[in-house]
C-alpha cells in the first residue's frame, strides 16, 4: 500500500530541505571568507614578519620572529585546508574543518582582544583582527548549531 504524505508534512519537508540548503550555504561562505582571511594573515606574516610584529607594539627580537613565521604557516594552512575543505561540508572531513575553524576563530578572538584589552598592544589593527574573529566565531557557532537541528 502506498504511503500517503499529508500536504503539511511535505511542506515541512521542503521548508526543512530549505532550511539546510540555507546552512550549508551560510557554512560554506564562511569557510571561504575565513580561510581566505587567514591563508593571506598566514602568507603575509610568513613574508613580512617584521611588519607584523612592529604593528602590535613589540621588538622583533629572534624567538618572536620564530614565532611569527610559526603562526604564518599554521594560519596559512588552515586557511588553505579551509578553502579545500568548502565543498565537502557535507562529509565527516569537511564538517569536521568547519567545527575546528569555527573553534580557532572564537579562541584567536578571545587571545587578540585580551592582548589589546589587558596588555595594551596593537592599538586599531588588533582591536579590528580581534572583532573580525569575534564575528566570525559567532556566525559559524550559529551555522553550525542551526544546522545540527
Amino acid at each position: 500500500r502506498p504511503r500517503v504524505i499529508s500536504a503539511s508534512a511535505a511542506s515541512n519537508a521542503r521548508n526543512d530541505l530549505t532550511d539546510n540548503a540555507k546552512d550549508m550555504a551560510m557554512l560554506r561562505l564562511l569557510m571561504i571568507v575565513s580561510g581566505a582571511f587567514e591563508a593571506l594573515f598566514g602568507a603575509s606574516a610568513i613574508l613580512a614578519t617584521h611588519m607584523l610584529i612592529g604593528a602590535i607594539g613589540t621588538e622583533a627580537g629572534a624567538s618572536a620572529v620564530f614565532f611569527a613565521r610559526i603562526l604564518g604557516a599554521a594560519t596559512l594552512a588552515l586557511g588553505i585546508a579551509a578553502l579545500l575543505a568548502r565543498d565537502q561540508l557535507e562529509t565527516k572531513g569537511g564538517l569536521a574543518a568547519a567545527y575546528g575553524l569555527a573553534l580557532y576563530n572564537v579562541l584567536a578572538a578571545c587571545l587578540i582582544l585580551w592582548t589589546a584589552a589587558v596588555a595594551g598592544l596593537g592599538g586599531a589593527a588588533l582591536w579590528g583582527a580581534g572583532l573580525f574573529h569575534a564575528l566570525i566565531g559567532v556566525l559559524f557557532v550559529y551555522a553550525l548549531a542551526t544546522g545540527a537541528e
